[in-house]
């Protein structure tokens, strides 16, 4: 028998037993990272002040639902479409009951290898979390999927989020694409007035385009308007902009 074999499903909330198929596709890099994070008595290390987690038989502690997703996430290309979709449904199901953010994002993240239609639902309702970390989670999922749906997802959520960071986080998800398609979304946050996106919209569109205008706004405002940029005006720069603000 395998050590796979042996793996036992286990609870992450204490709401619902993860499954044995899920458990088990974790199960290896668990092992494999196991014995360079534990302490002498086979336990997670943690510093002498710190307090010795509470236990409840049967549930899973936050720290180590996290080390299980993590895991769970780097044999997402190595699964074959049975244990993906397997693990899709499952953390479907986990996430739409969990109240924790943290984990809401990192199952987000875990998702963003599986190629299954349940876990691309998952990603689509993350972006409209109630948390903010957990929308950045899915704008960075979207950016590692690519395609026209994360074009066309992380260039609505540039336009529309009231966080700061969320929006950060989809025009840098957009450059990550690597899709042509992605300039439209950037350009909506080069009018933005804030300088920081419209810095990371302009490094994301040297990544999507191959084009390198400087950091002139105004060049860069008129090259995804289809004109020809002007030559360099000395223009202040998002540098300076900053430098100003700062």
């Amino acid at each position: 028998m395998t050590t796979t074999d042996r793996c036992v499903g286990r609870k992450s909330t204490g709401r619902g037993p993860i499954g044995l198929g899920l458990a088990c596709l974790a199960c290896g890099a668990m092992a494999i990272s196991a014995a360079g994070c534990c302490g002498p008595g086979g336990g997670a290390w943690r510093m002498p002040w710190q307090p010795k987690p509470e236990r409840v038989v049967g549930v899973t502690p936050p720290y180590e639902r996290m080390r299980e997703l993590r895991a769970l996430g780097r044999t997402s290309h190595t699964a074959n479409p049975a244990q993906q979709e397997l693990a899709s449904g499952e953390l479907a199901d986990e996430i739409r009951d969990e109240p924790d953010p943290l984990l809401r994002a990192q199952i987000v993240r875990t998702l963003a290898g599986y190629p299954t239609e349940k876990a691309a639902m998952v990603l689509r309702n993350a972006l409209e979390d109630s948390s903010s970390e957990v929308r950045m989670a899915a704008c960075e999922a979207w950016g590692r999927r690519g395609g026209p749906e994360a074009v066309k997802l992380l260039g609505e959520r540039v336009g529309s989020d009231t966080n700061g960071d969320v929006r950060l986080a989809a025009a840098r998800a957009l450059g990550e694409t690597r899709d042509p398609g992605a300039v439209a979304g950037l350009a909506v946050a080069l009018e933005d007035q804030d300088p920081a996106l419209q810095y990371r919209a302009v490094l994301s569109l040297r990544e999507v385009t191959g084009k390198d205008f400087g950091n002139d706004v105004n060049r860069w405002q008129q090259y995804v308007k289809g004109q020809t940029p002007e030559p360099d005006s000395g223009s202040t720069s998002i540098a300076q902009r900053l430098r100003q603000i700062f």
